[in-house]
């Protein structure tokens, strides 16, 4: 079985090719389906802010998925794209989900969300042992990792990121009036969290209405969001974490809203970008991608853990290697046992291939295979 992970990532896609895979859970699922029925036998995808991976296992990946992703967001995305085959597709998702990856290293958020694509793809049926073994172990790692090293003890996500960023653009947040738009999301609820702790904050949350109500936002002055241009001259800074495609501010409706001169934040943690503002001396616009320098900053103190974080990854990675070699070994295990004419022998062989399999020495293991395809079992 051959495993394949596609990416597009922060780590070489600006933010406006990002925005061509950022696909709505409608759509997703679409794209399981079609992928499930034409191209591999197990499929994951993971979409983030800042990443959308394909995870596949079948055969003839590349020359089947890579024409359909074109298919999907264009021909400039094959510029961009970082491909993983079999182990290293492995070592990528272990990496990925121990926030290892994230343009804020270590942040506890991907963990979720690796998670998350894990059971939604079970959901529709798109999981099988290879993905669901190589997901379980990569999240099993992630929490060791998380608990066994400094990586998390300081929990910052783009959520957390985003509030220093309007408290440098502002001076501060004491007083001032915030809007958090998509507040009920999981990356609006962070933002909600962390602007209570700060305790001085006027806090105005909105999510796109069900039914045409407005849920109530608890800690927060909840605005109606088809009115949220209404009071938009009051905001000090407005912070959008939607997972909409369609924008939440349009520029024309925001500039008629904006009637007194002060300084104001519109910090854009969505992708695709929802928020259309035009720049000026008094109105700065920051998107996910600006978070950037602030997270490297963060991410030299965190550096110094990432050493012992793929010393923990490295045990999960060689389980999952040799998992998938023992799975695929059956016929050279019976092959070598078949060889063997004393029952109660057999059963020791049996023993020995469990036995080294439980140590978990994935170079160990390759030696013991390959001397049983090239000479016979001796016992």
């Amino acid at each position: 079985m051959q495993l394949l992970a596609v990416s597009v990532s922060h780590e070489n896609t600006p933010l406006r090719v990002r925005e061509r895979v950022s696909f709505t859970k409608r759509k997703q699922a679409e794209i399981l389906n079609h992928i499930k029925l034409n191209i591999a036998s197990e499929v994951v995808i993971l979409s983030t802010c800042n990443r959308c991976e394909f995870y596949l296992a079948g055969e003839d990946l590349r020359k089947k998925f890579l024409p359909y992703l074109v298919s999907l967001a264009g021909e400039a995305i094959t510029d961009y794209l970082t491909i993983y085959e079999n182990d290293d597709c492995c070592t990528h998702l272990m990496l990925t989900a121990s926030g290892l990856k994230s343009m804020i290293l270590g942040e506890d958020q991907i963990l979720g969300q690796v998670k998350d694509a894990h059971e939604f793809s079970k959901e529709h049926s798109c999981c099988g042992k290879y993905l669901n073994t190589m997901f379980r172990l990569a999240v099993t790692g992630a929490k060791k990792v998380k608990t066994d090293t400094l990586l998390s003890k300081t929990p910052i996500s783009a959520a957390t990121i985003s509030i220093k960023l309007c408290q440098k653009i502002l001076g501060t947040l004491n007083d001032k009036n915030v809007l958090i738009i998509g507040a009920s999301g999981k990356t609006g609820s962070i933002v909600l969290k962390d602007l209570l702790s700060l305790g001085n904050v006027n806090i105005y949350a909105t999510s796109r209405t069900h039914g045409g109500v407005t849920d109530k936002i608890d800690g927060a002055v909840t605005i109606d969001y088809d009115r949220r241009y209404d009071n938009l001259d009051i905001y000090d800074a407005v912070i959008s974490a939607t997972s909409s495609p369609h924008l939440t501010l349009e520029r024309a409706k925001t500039a008629a809203a904006l009637k007194t001169q002060k300084t104001r934040a519109f910090i854009d943690l969505a992708v695709p970008r929802d928020i259309e503002v035009a720049q000026s001396e008094y109105t700065v616009y920051k998107n996910i991608d600006d978070l950037l320098e602030i997270a490297e900053n963060n991410n030299i103190i965190k550096l110094r853990e990432t050493d012992k974080a793929k010393k923990i990854l490295a045990k999960y990675i060689d389980e999952f290697r040799i998992w998938k070699l023992f799975m695929e070994s059956g016929q050279i295990f019976k092959n070598a046992e078949n060889k063997i004419k004393n029952d109660g022998e057999k059963k020791l062989f049996r023993h020995k291939i469990y036995d080294i399999k439980a140590e978990n020495n994935y170079e160990k293991f390759c030696v013991f295979l390959k001397t049983l395809k090239e000479k016979e079992y001796e016992h």
